[in-house]
Order: C-alpha cells, then sequence, then structure tokens
C-alpha cells in the first residue's frame, strides 16, 4: 500500500505586528522557516508535528503556524521518532505539503495584518544585449 497524507490540521495561529504605517514596509527582509517539531508512530500511521514561521525584519512583524500532518502507511525504515529525523525523500514531501498548506493562510493573515505576502517575487531580466538587467525586487506597499 502505498504513502499518503490523509490529514493536517492547524493546532494554532500566532500573528503579530509590531510596527504600523507603510515607512515600517520599506527595506523589510521577509525570512521563511519550516521545521518539525515531533514526530511519533502508531500502527500504520506517522504524525509529524511543525511549526512554519515567517518574519519580516527589522521587527516589523511575525506569523507562526503550527500544526499536524497525519501520514498514512509511510515508508518506516529511516524513521528516528527519538531525533525527529526522516528519510530526506519523505522529507521533502512533508515539508513541501506544509508549504502548500500555509501559504494561502499566511496570504490571508499578511493581507489582514497590512503586510506584504511571503511569496517570492521572480526577478525580471532583459534577455537582449544592451539593456541594462532589470533586478528590483523591491515591493511599495502603500
Amino acid at each position: 500500500m502505498s504513502a499518503i497524507i490523509q490529514k493536517i490540521s492547524i493546532r494554532s495561529i500566532d500573528a503579530k505586528r509590531f510596527v504600523m504605517g507603510p515607512e515600517a514596509m520599506r527595506n523589510t527582509k521577509i525570512t521563511t522557516s519550516s521545521s518539525i517539531t515531533s514526530l511519533h508512530t502508531d500502527a500504520s500511521m506517522l504524525f509529524v508535528g511543525f511549526v512554519y514561521s515567517v518574519d519580516y525584519y527589522p521587527n516589523v512583524a511575525s506569523i507562526k503556524i503550527e500544526g499536524e500532518i497525519r501520514y498514512a502507511n509511510p515508508p518506516l525504515e529511516g524513521i528516528d521518532v527519538a531525533n525527529k529525523k526522516l528519510p530526506s525523500a519523505l522529507s521533502r514531501e512533508i515539508h513541501t505539503a506544509i508549504l502548500r498548506f500555509c501559504m494561502p493562510e499566511l496570504v490571508l493573515l499578511s493581507k489582514q495584518l497590512e503586510l506584504i505576502p511571503p511569496i517570492p517575487m521572480p526577478n525580471m531580466e532583459s534577455k537582449k544585449e544592451g539593456y541594462p538587467k532589470v533586478n528590483d525586487n523591491k515591493y511599495d506597499y502603500r
């Protein structure tokens, strides 16, 4: 039987904006991180606790989502519950699921807090010779 993510649920959401006003958003750096906080198994299930956090620097805001993934029929070889270690393929799949699940929530929360959404913007480059390279990743949020 193949492994499948059965359910992803949110335990808590913590969203804070420390500084108000559009001038606070100038030169803001956004960092995101996903981490596994707990692992335990039960018969044919793997339970993965996670935290996905977004920080807006310098000290503008922070958003943290805590939750759990229920993974049915996981490949149990290579899983170290005591040290919270997963095989790289399974870890990549779980972190991708966390990102896909949390990103829409983060976009909605950032809108409510009047923040820039934590989605990386692509850099645009000119392919023609002689034109200056455009490397503008600054976003003026008004």
